[in-house]
């Protein structure tokens, strides 16, 4: 592991944070420009949505992360309030910004899905960095285990491995990231806005959500009725997900009949 990056003096440098927070910035902008440039929606707008949706994924990351370490957190409340020692979730971040962004694009009556689909390759990014930052911070690890890819982590003791279910999630993003990539290729943006309907976000919601589903079957942590709440979650959203699929697809058809 790898925890601090550098030092300013006496003062750590997390390569967390680093990771995480550069991945981030790069994501938030690419999101921007591809809002603005390839989906025509007004810079104004696209700015607002993406701070305050930024904000939302701050607090559903800090809930979910509650949640993942509720043991912990019941046996000294106060810690809750020190929001600077981790306990993030990706799951539920993703889930406080799209609630966020809903809310407020539908406050000005605009369409959800040119600023979800504008958002997906880059989310997908974002997870393929920001997971590196959790495997030399070593969190977010899995459980034990006798394979050769097994990982030592420093609090365990000789001889003991773990499942790397950090790189498992970046691993999982980048074939994510591939399939949107291509995806984008096949039905790029002006032939969805001809269709004027998501095709990447909900494919990413099914992906990801998917993916965090079995995974975390190997990740250690507390569970609510046998799964972590990434899983429960991650179920929620990769059927959301799918039935936003069908949906776009049922209402282009009717479309398409109604004008033959």
């Amino acid at each position: 592991m790898y925890p601090v990056l550098f030092r300013i003096g006496s003062i750590p440098v997390h390569t967390y944070y680093i990771l995480w927070t550069v991945a981030l910035c790069f994501c938030l902008e690419w999101t921007r420009r591809r809002a603005e440039g390839a989906y025509g929606m007004p810079p104004a707008l696209v700015s607002k949505v993406l701070f305050w949706s930024f904000i939302g994924m701050f607090v559903g990351a800090r809930l979910g992360g509650y949640v993942d370490f509720w043991k912990v957190y019941a046996e000294d409340p106060m810690r809750i309030l020190k929001i600077w020692e981790g306990a993030l979730s990706s799951t539920t971040g993703f889930l406080g910004a799209g609630l966020t962004a809903i809310f407020l694009l539908r406050r000005e009556g605009w369409p959800v899905w040119p600023l979800a689909e504008a958002a997906s390759l880059p989310a997908a990014a974002l997870l393929v960095i920001g997971r590196w930052g959790c495997f030399f911070n070593g969190c977010c690890y899995g459980v034990v285990t006798g394979h050769r890819w097994g990982v030592h982590f420093p609090f365990d003791g000789p001889g003991v491995s773990r499942h790397p279910t950090q790189l498992y999630y970046s691993f999982g993003a980048a074939l994510i990231f591939l399939a949107l990539f291509l995806g984008e290729r096949v039905w790029p943006p002006v032939e969805r806005r001809a269709r004027s309907g998501a095709l990447l976000w909900p494919l990413f919601m099914v992906l990801y959500g998917g993916m965090r589903f079995f995974v975390d079957f190997l990740r250690y942590g507390d569970r609510v009725m046998g799964l972590r709440t990434g899983q429960i979650v991650g179920f929620g959203v990769a059927l959301a997900g799918l039935i936003w699929l069908v949906a776009v697809d049922v209402a282009f058809r009717r479309r398409g009949r109604l004008t033959d």
